[in-house]
């Protein structure tokens, strides 16, 4: 007969043993498993809101390489501009929960967020997840203030030279509400070669016009222009301008012909050179002038192809005439060489 004060003692010393096999607490991943912080979170901001990016993480926190994440998790702050205070804590409000699948470790992750709203603070934070409850630690966080984009400049205007194109736009001074301008105002110019997808060049500038410089002739250039103003430590870029284009070109004229031989025809006279060695040339003007007047005037154009032009329009009771030609390049507009040597046909 077991005594009752018996089984009380028992029960109690096989109580921690019965204890360690119930339920346990949620299971610690290893340091395999979990993708190291991400550390480049930035933003660009446009006329739309603000496109956020970042890295997928290449390694796990114990050094290993990683390429199991499943979802990235962007966490957002917002609140009043007038309330924000730099030295306390954010409280992040909503969480947008993006997947990873089709994504591998270094490739460039993007969010675009077109919902902010003007005179508000926006910050963001981003956690790599590579399992359930396997998550890295908070990335870097990026913050700024959000204002009404400004409207975009008028009048671009685009002068080419050689080498380079000097931009240049109509100063921004009222906003589409017909309020002016009360703050100050810089420009940040872009630039493609395809009409598309704009990068920025260069920062922002005070004045209105810059020199895009080291650019390859008769290539054509593609340009926009954005206002751009303060709104607390954030530089904020409105709306894009309409796109001009323009080529770069040689401010060098090309030699003129050289050696000319004249030949009688029956309906005029026609004219022969023999042309310069010299890429970039696109043709030829022929000038032509009376003997007692001093300006020659043009008579005829050729392509490069062509080393002659036949005069046929000669005018009345002149029994002398001076022809000179010149070689015009490809540029647009071309420059033009200085007159040939004079030549001289009598009747």
């Amino acid at each position: 007969m077991i005594r009752y004060g018996y089984v009380i003692a028992l029960c109690w010393l096989l109580l921690p043993a019965l204890a360690g096999c119930g339920r346990k607490t949620l299971p610690i991943p290893p340091q395999a498993a979990i993708p190291v912080a991400i550390t480049d979170l930035s933003r660009q901001l446009d006329e739309k809101g603000a496109t956020l990016r970042w890295t997928y993480p290449t390694l796990a926190e114990s050094g290993e390489k990683i390429d199991n994440i499943r979802t990235f998790q962007l966490h957002k702050s917002e609140m009043a501009a007038d309330g924000f205070c730099a030295d306390c804590p954010v409280t992040y409000g909503e969480t947008i929960t993006l997947s990873a699948a089709g994504a591998a470790p270094g490739d460039e992750i993007t969010y675009a967020d077109t919902a902010l709203q003007e005179h508000y603070r926006y910050t963001y934070k981003v956690v790599a997840n590579s399992g359930w409850n396997i998550a890295s630690s908070d990335s870097n966080r990026v913050s700024f203030r959000w204002e009404k984009p400004l409207p975009p400049p008028t009048g671009l205007r685009l002068q080419a030279a050689d080498g380079q194109l000097t931009l240049s736009w109509q100063p921004l001074t009222v906003l589409p509400d017909g309020a002016a301008v009360d703050s100050p105002v810089r420009y940040q110019v872009y630039r493609s070669s395809k009409g598309k997808n704009f990068a920025p060049i260069g920062a922002p500038v005070d004045g209105l016009s810059y020199v895009d410089q080291g650019l390859t002739n008769r290539r054509t250039y593609y340009y926009q222009v954005r206002a751009v103003r303060q709104a607390d430590e954030t530089e904020l870029a409105g709306e894009a301008s309409a796109a001009v284009a323009g080529e770069a070109r040689s401010q060098v004229p090309p030699e003129p012909p050289q050696k000319f031989t004249m030949v009688p025809t029956g309906d005029g006279v026609k004219i022969l050179w023999e042309n310069v060695a010299q890429p970039g040339v696109a043709g030829f003007r022929i000038y032509r002038r009376p003997a007692g007047e001093q300006e020659y005037a043009l008579v005829g154009e050729t392509d490069r192809a062509s080393f002659s032009f036949t005069d046929s329009d000669l005018p009345a009771g002149e029994e002398v005439l001076y022809y000179a030609v010149t070689a015009i390049d490809d540029a647009e507009p071309p420059n033009e060489s200085a007159f040939s040597q004079d030549v001289e046909y009598r009747r």
